[in-house]
């Protein structure tokens, strides 16, 4: 259903963007600017335009060259054979092992240290994303389904040194009454904030994926770059917040494709 009132669509747009990412101030980084994310509008107008597949970017090439080869097979061998048989029935959210978040939906999986890099637990979860703890275990274990809400956050892996991230979250365009809106909309509704950027699309993780790379003098969060597909009615997208010194390559380098 398409709303016939432009008011009302810009007041729900203007409550959109004060709720979306009021959690995620940083995400392991202190007193930093709330994340924020465009919210959806039917008087949304293509600004600019679309490359295919160019990269001007050294860094971001070899990122991306790093998420085309990495290893795409489970660490441990012996539990190779549980996720073959159990992948294609996970829950939508994902599902984690030891310090391995596997994502069936979108066909990847994220390998964190444990260490320097880790994933935030349902506290801290809910915290980030002003949730509560049993709604994220409700969603982590499939009591809760992710196209109940606009925008799910369903993973979050931290740099403890740095305060880089990676966030996996999803949007429901239903949820906005815009079904058809797709991935390479989506990014490029934020393309106005920024000088001499546009979305482009690329090969990532084996997939094609509408990426927009936001250069660190233009943030106050950190480089920050994202890939975004559309699944199954969904828009996932894969953020990546570069703090310090920290490579973009080193963060891209923990996901490889899910193969099963």
């Amino acid at each position: 259903m398409i709303l016939s009132s432009k008011k009302r669509v810009k007041i729900i747009c203007a409550l959109i963007m004060c709720m979306i990412f009021t959690g995620l101030s940083g995400c392991g980084k202190e007193e930093e600017e709330p994340y924020s994310s465009p919210s959806f509008s039917n008087n949304y107008e293509q600004t600019s335009e679309e490359e295919e597949a160019t990269i001007t970017d050294a860094t971001l090439t070899n990122a991306l060259m790093v998420a085309s080869y990495t290893d795409a097979y489970p660490v441990n061998p012996e539990v190779s054979g549980i996720f073959s048989a159990t992948m294609t029935d996970a829950f939508p959210a994902g599902m984690y092992f030891d310090n391995v978040y596997y994502n069936g939906l979108a066909g990847f999986k994220i390998n964190v240290d444990g260490e320097i890099w880790s994933f935030y637990d349902a506290a801290e979860m809910a915290s980030a994303t002003d949730t509560t703890e049993d709604y994220v275990n409700n969603l982590w274990y499939g009591y809760k389904s992710v196209y109940e809400e606009d925008t799910t956050y369903v993973c979050i892996a931290a740099n403890k040194k740095t305060g880089s991230n990676i966030i996996v979250s999803y949007v429901n365009p239903a949820k906005y009454q815009m079904p058809d809106y797709t991935a390479k909309e989506y990014l490029s509704m934020m393309v106005d904030r920024y000088e001499d950027v546009s979305v482009r699309t690329v090969t990532f993780l084996g997939e094609k994926y509408a990426c927009l790379d936001i250069p660190e003098d233009q943030t106050a969060f950190g480089r920050r770059t994202q890939f975004a597909i559309d699944r199954d009615g969904l828009i996932i997208i894969i953020t990546f917040t570069m703090n310090g010194d920290t490579p973009l390559e080193e963060a891209v380098g923990m996901l490889s494709p899910l193969y099963y």
